[in-house]
């Protein structure tokens, strides 16, 4: 058994090989290191424009959190509710990764369902929505980033919420 840690959660998994994504955030394999190298990048002082883009960062990841939540109790198959339930998980790791980044306490509504459709089907289209919109908006937030740690989040997010596009076509 290995011990291993994500770079971008800083979660540990225990392992006889090294996953193909954090089972947490879902980070590709590259992001994820033995724990004896494991180093975490210091976040530092926040620019002012970072801390806005991360703040909106959070209420997207929250509020995506919250819908699939809602997709998972509403899903018309075991495979439907596995994945919405396993969406929301992810989504909620990255709103914790960015309240760590920002200092501030989980939100409270994160583990609530929230709104959505009583149609599966629509759900898989607003998510597919949801995690365009993710994508575009992170790789605005990457280029206007001057931090290490930022960048290191927000390059594995944007790879993280393209996979995810994948997933809900």
């Amino acid at each position: 058994m290995n011990v291993y840690r994500c770079r971008i959660c800083g979660d540990p998994y225990l392992g006889a090989e090294r996953p193909s994504h954090c089972p947490f955030c879902g980070a590709h394999a590259r992001h994820i290191v033995p724990a004896a190298d494991y180093r975490p990048v210091p976040v530092g002082d926040l620019s002012k424009k970072s801390r806005e883009n991360l703040e909106r960062a959070l209420e997207l990841e929250v509020g995506n959190s919250t819908f699939y939540r809602g997709a998972a109790q509403v899903a018309d198959n075991e495979e439907g509710q596995a994945l919405f339930s396993a969406l929301a998980k992810v989504e909620a790791e990255h709103a914790s990764v960015l309240c760590k980044i920002l200092g501030v306490p989980k939100p409270e509504e994160l583990f609530e369902p929230g709104e959505c459709s009583p149609s599966h089907k629509e759900n898989l289209a607003e998510s597919h929505k949801r995690e365009g919109r993710a994508v575009q908006l992170y790789t605005r937030f990457l280029d206007e980033a001057t931090e290490e740690r930022v960048k290191l989040v927000l390059g594995a997010f944007i790879e993280i919420e393209s996979d995810h596009l994948g997933l809900s076509e």
